[in-house]
């Protein structure tokens, strides 16, 4: 259970999303971001989209999925 006024502090209330981070004198708490968030945040992405694609041979493609 994490404590009152540390929930206060980071704006957190009952269903948000936290994440806790080693450091190296104890641990950090932050307030994530909840999945809906970034789902929404993803869905909304909406590069602009200039000139034409270049084309990528299939050997090409694979080397791009390996790294």
């Amino acid at each position: 259970m994490v404590p009152k006024h540390v929930l206060e502090e980071l704006g957190l209330s009952k269903g948000d999303v936290i994440t806790f981070e080693r450091a190296e004198r104890g641990v950090i708490i932050r307030k994530g971001k909840s999945p809906a968030r970034r789902l929404e945040a993803v869905m909304s992405w909406n590069p602009k989209r200039t000139g034409t694609p270049e084309a990528v041979s299939p050997k090409e493609m694979k080397e791009i999925w390996k790294s």
